[in-house]
């Protein structure tokens, strides 16, 4: 007995060295960032930020994530507000513009699309109800759940936040039930997604003044401003840069 109350400690040790050797030595920035809004600049293409982009269906509308040029200015559609989750963080955006609520609707006005991790089909921008969110915080973690939200930020250092990774532990698993790291990445063609292998995808978050950002900043009608033409230029852009330049 007294040989395992020795060994314990050493375990705990090891196996905070082995998180910490697996997020390549970055610190966990969950709580620097809950409760703030942020946005996210890929390191490997400096000026392109996460937002939304829309894809216009037969059936209605889906969104997704991409890279959008800000370049050095504040830009409305890449801001995210993050939020605690279980220890973890979910990031959100309005569903609804405040603008155009009248007091009828005002129940609804800050319903938000989340990003988020299905069991199957793995990333997936939508509508969360708010009390559904709050269910899924205060319930247990099951090994049936089909929906995960909460995502880790790590970083270097979490008051620079200049070389940080935003990671799932939920990414297109075949057993819910076992952890698969996914790390959110760039692809080159200017989507965002949620890769196990991207090792080097490193990414600058900027905290914004909350007191300086209107809420229609944070709606849809910002956000949904990103048309295709973002896309394209991103992939004009990488063409140049690999075999123009």
């Amino acid at each position: 007995m007294k040989t395992l109350l020795f060994l314990l400690p050493i375990v705990c040790m090891q196996f905070v060295q082995f998180v910490q050797f697996v997020q390549g030595g970055q610190n966990n920035c969950n709580s620097e960032l809950a409760d703030k809004i942020v946005s996210f600049e890929s390191n490997n293409w400096r000026g392109y930020q996460v937002g939304l982009h829309e894809k216009r269906r037969r059936g209605g509308t889906t969104l997704d994530l991409s890279l959008v040029w800000a370049g050095q200015s504040l830009r409305p559609d890449t801001l995210w507000m993050a939020e605690q989750c279980r220890g973890q963080l979910c990031f959100s955006r309005y569903k609804y513009d405040a603008k155009e609520m009248g007091d009828y609707f005002k129940e609804i006005v800050d319903e938000k699309n989340y990003f988020y991790m299905q069991r199957f089909g793995g990333l997936r921008v939508d509508h969360v109800w708010t009390h559904d969110l709050d269910d899924w915080k205060n319930a247990k973690p099951s090994e049936s759940a089909s929906f995960f939200p909460g995502f880790d930020v790590f970083c270097d250092k979490c008051d620079r936040l200049k070389y940080c990774t935003v990671v799932t532990k939920k990414n297109d698993i075949d057993k819910w039930n076992r952890d698969k790291i996914g790390k959110m990445m760039a692809t080159s063609d200017g989507w965002v997604r949620f890769e196990e292998f991207s090792q080097n995808e490193k990414w600058t978050i900027t905290v914004h003044d909350k007191n300086k950002i209107p809420d229609w900043y944070l709606g849809p009608n910002s956000a949904l401003s990103v048309n295709i033409s973002s896309v394209l230029s991103f992939i004009v852009l990488y063409y140049i840069t690999k075999y123009i330049i």
